[in-house]
């Protein structure tokens, strides 16, 4: 089935004018569970579902403490993910001690970056109109 989207008819109120264009928006799925994912990935490899959970429960667990202490983990075919931020723009860094850099971080985020299985998902993947266009305001 792939993506599916809605061609959203809307008006641009902050133009003169008001000219009506169009945006395509994503219709969203409910996400799968985790409980969902254990009991098909333990039946399809024909093992005990609470031993499955044990095993994923571990594997993010391992996962947060690397990241923790800085490091990247690469997952194979899954892909990997690093730790990393981003900081405001000063004029002069090396003015600043530790705790007044520290405080130019913005954000602190995880990135991941999709390995090949995914790369080739995203290659293939379909999408397609779900219907009738939508009134949206904005």
């Amino acid at each position: 089935m792939g993506l599916q989207f809605r061609k959203a008819k809307m008006a641009l109120n902050f133009r003169e004018g008001k000219p009506e264009v169009y945006k395509l928006r994503q219709i969203v799925f409910p996400a799968v569970t985790t409980d969902q994912l254990v009991a098909e990935c333990a039946n399809s490899c024909g093992v005990n579902p609470s031993q499955t959970k044990a095993v994923i429960d571990a594997l993010v667990n391992r996962l947060v403490h690397y990241m923790a202490i800085g490091h990247g983990v690469k997952m194979g075919e899954f892909g990997s993910f690093k730790p990393t931020f981003t900081s405001k723009t000063v004029k002069a860094l090396n003015d600043l001690d530790g705790d007044e850099a520290i405080k130019t971080i913005k954000v602190k985020k995880i990135q991941f970056y999709p390995g090949k299985a995914f790369t080739q998902m995203l290659d293939s993947l379909s999408v397609s109109s779900a219907g009738e266009a939508l009134d949206v305001k904005e």
